[in-house]
């Protein structure tokens, strides 16, 4: 069984096309799958949307709400906690973007990745040689690489090439095992889109395998603005930095 989790807040506009996509692909590649949304306290609809479509569809469509907006990371843990109660330790467990800027066709890829190479995590990024990133704004890319580059160095992550994207391919064993280590509620202590990089930083100190498959962001099939804000982001990064470098993460 493949489990996938995508929080989303206010995609109202995004997640009539991203559903039947996601399932489409899976079908389309013969594999049985449960997609659980994880609604971040929307404003739009979001949850209501996603019920119709999946009613409607007769999709395996899932969805979780939270009552106010409290960032990916908590959207994240709520939504791996939700599918480790019915997973198996050798089921795969999908993560991607709720703005339809995760390249769906090289979902294949990625789980042959886990699957074949036995790989714990599998990252999509668009830094890998065949990657890259399109239809954004030249200061958030500037921004990204800096970022990237700081972090990679503050935690000792430099064999990766991106840290921050959604879109990863999980064995269930592998969240498992961050969950066993630091509990249900130290699982993610995040609450913004630093919750990806606080997951590898703990997953490389259990040692689990990490590699990365490359692939094109491209922003301009999102509908709306991106949901992450520039300056809160940046702080959010140093002072994951500074927790791990004290040894309090």
């Amino acid at each position: 069984m493949i489990h996938v989790v995508v929080p989303a807040f206010n995609e109202a506009g995004n997640v009539e096309a991203l559903l039947p996509a996601i399932s489409g692909r899976f079908a389309a590649l013969g594999e049985a799958h449960r997609i659980v949304i994880v609604d971040d306290g929307s404003t739009d609809g979001t949850a209501a949307l996603c019920r119709e479509v999946a009613a409607g569809s007769a999709l395996p469509v899932e969805v979780l709400s939270l009552e106010r907006n409290q960032g990916p990371g908590v959207a994240f843990r709520t939504g791996f906690l939700h599918v480790l109660q019915a997973a198996a330790p050798s089921d795969l467990v999908v993560t991607l973007e709720g703005d339809q800027t995760s390249d769906t066709a090289i979902l294949a890829r990625m789980i042959r990745r886990a699957r074949e190479e036995d790989d714990d995590i599998v990252l999509a990024s668009c830094y890998l040689y065949g990657g890259g990133i399109k239809g954004t704004h030249l200061h958030r890319v500037g921004l990204s690489h800096v970022a990237n580059g700081l972090m990679k160095k503050a935690l000792g992550l430099s064999g990766l090439a991106t840290l921050s994207s959604f879109y990863r391919v999980y064995q269930a064993r592998a969240l498992f095992a961050l969950r066993d280590r630091y509990g249900a509620e130290g699982f993610i202590t995040t609450r913004g889109f630093e919750c990806m990089v606080e997951i590898l930083y703990r997953a490389a100190q259990l040692r689990l395998s990490i590699s990365e498959v490359p692939m094109v962001l491209d922003g301009s099939r999102r509908v709306g603005k991106s949901k992450m804000r520039v300056m809160r982001t940046s702080l959010a990064y140093l002072s994951l930095a500074a927790r791990a470098v004290s040894g309090r993460l």
